[in-house]
């Protein structure tokens, strides 16, 4: 049977759970029938605490040409939660022979890489992570330390969208939330935080889930990933192959709009490009009937820059009403090294025609890709450390100090 969607690409979704992780409302071969009517090809088994393999669901279910997984599970705890695949699942044993949780992720993420025996190609990432203690201020004291000194070294990839909107194009590391009718409180952006980290050398890949534990308010496919995938036949994509290209970036991710981002020389996410004095980028989105986008927005080493921004308003020229709703080549001028991502946007829609009364339906259409490194001298990619006009967070921002910085960055 030929898949869906579009050719040469695998349409994945890396984190998921069932009744087995105990802490759902919905059933294995509910989640298992949940993920192929949302035309999800690949997802990895990642059950709480237990190893586990959903592809006997799978086949019973007579859905082994829609979807295809690998065993997998979530090691999770009171601390940072990973997720790891492929394992084999040990029946009438503890856990089905699954490793224990540690609160250092370190020791996590070397326990999960050698378990079972090394394997290459075994995949391990971070789920909504919290950016500041695990990279920034491990010890929540209010001064950069680096965080878990050595992690970024010991995964392949962190959630950056974890079921709910995008803020990319928020700017700010930090934004100010009311908790309740007397309390506000501190809210880390993760999204804006990573730019920051990859301008610091940071290098793992940025993933987009669902984490769905339920299936109406927080089921399958508010967001989802692409890469690249020798097979169109779900029943025969590598896991390995998907594994490979989700550590070299080589992939976007969306909340439904379809976004290709590559320069000219057909440098995709991931890859490093050579440009003196910069180079140019094709970019084309498509878009559901139901769904659209009114911004396209490059950033540069993290930065929107005025010169990359375009929107329906300003140039109503670029922009389509079908299918296609953006299709340009754009040139970018650089003078350093720089990083580029392509954001696709829908800033005046959300997601409510396709998900009625769910709060899924707020979310607003946005994809983008993982950085795509341009060289201009040709002695190699070297990040340039800024911040993006904010110092790097840590755990003791308070809601004035919050304030007194946000004030400071409109002076």
């Amino acid at each position: 049977m030929r898949r869906w969607g579009p050719a040469g690409l695998c349409g994945a979704d890396c984190h998921n759970h069932s009744t087995l992780s105990g802490d759902n409302t919905c059933g294995t071969d509910d989640r298992i029938i949940n993920l192929a009517a949302e035309q999800i090809e690949f997802a990895p088994t990642t059950e709480h605490n237990r190893l586990y393999d959903w592809q006997p669901h799978i086949d019973r279910l007579g859905l082994h040409d829609e979807l295809t997984t690998v065993p997998g599970l979530e090691l999770t705890g009171s601390g940072a939660h990973l997720n790891a695949f492929p394992f084999r699942p040990a029946p009438f044993t503890q856990d089905n022979g699954a490793p224990v949780w540690n609160p250092d992720p370190r020791i996590s993420a070397i326990t999960l890489r050698d378990w079972q025996g090394a394997e290459p190609d075994r995949w391990i990432q971070i789920n909504h992570p919290d950016m500041v203690a695990d990279f920034i201020d491990r010890d929540g004291d209010g001064r950069v330390d680096g965080g878990f000194a050595g992690l970024a070294q010991l995964i392949d990839g962190i959630e950056t969208q974890n079921y709910r909107g995008s803020e990319i194009l928020g700017g700010q590391p930090f934004r100010i939330q009311r908790a309740s009718s007397t309390r506000e409180t501190v809210v880390y952006v993760r999204e804006v935080i990573r730019l920051q980290m990859l301008n610091q050398g940071h290098r793992y890949a940025a993933m987009a889930v669902n984490d769905a534990h339920s299936v109406h308010g927080n089921g399958v496919d508010a967001w989802r990933m692409y890469m690249p995938s020798a097979s169109d036949e779900p029943s025969a994509i590598d896991w390995r192959e998907n594994s490979r290209h989700a550590k070299a970036g080589r992939s976007i991710l969306t909340s439904g709009p379809f976004l290709q981002a590559e320069t000219t020389d057909g440098i995709q996410p991931g890859g490093m490009a050579r440009g003196a004095g910069g180079v140019s980028l094709r970019i084309k989105v498509q878009c559901t009937t139901w769904i659209d986008i009114d911004r396209v927005q490059i950033l540069a080493n993290g930065l929107p820059r005025p010169d990359l921004n375009f929107t329906r308003q300003t140039h109503p020229d670029r922009f389509g009403d079908g299918v296609v709703k953006f299709d340009a080549t754009v040139p970018v001028s650089l003078t350093e090294d720089t990083h580029l991502i392509v954001v696709a946007c829908g800033e005046h829609s959300d997601l409510s025609l396709g998900y009625g009364t769910s709060p899924q339906a707020a979310i607003r259409p946005c994809a983008y890709n993982n950085p795509i490194f341009v060289d201009v001298d040709g002695s190699g990619f070297a990040p340039n450390g800024d911040r993006l006009g904010w110092p790097l967070p840590v755990k003791q921002l308070s809601v004035e100090e919050a304030r007194k910085l946000i004030a400071a960055r409109s002076q």
